[in-house]
């Protein structure tokens, strides 16, 4: 289990007025956003990769992308 403390009083009156005591719901949240991160990071990557010229196929692409998130 992963314990967070928030020290910005904005952030937590804002997390408390969206889930109130719905720790539920507020971790699917917070798992959702770390998945988004996680895939804007990947896109990033991906991005400077072709910029530098490391492109591959689009049907490996594909594959390791189904494979990753599936």
């Amino acid at each position: 289990m992963l314990n967070i403390q928030i020290d910005n009083p904005e952030l937590e009156k804002s997390i408390q007025q969206a889930y109130g005591d719905d720790v539920h719901s507020l971790a699917n949240a917070f798992g959702e956003f770390i998945k988004q991160q996680e895939i804007k990071q990947d896109i990033s990557i991906s991005i400077k990769q072709l910029d530098a010229g490391e492109g591959l196929p689009l049907n490996e692409v594909m594959k390791e992308v189904r494979r990753k998130y599936e």
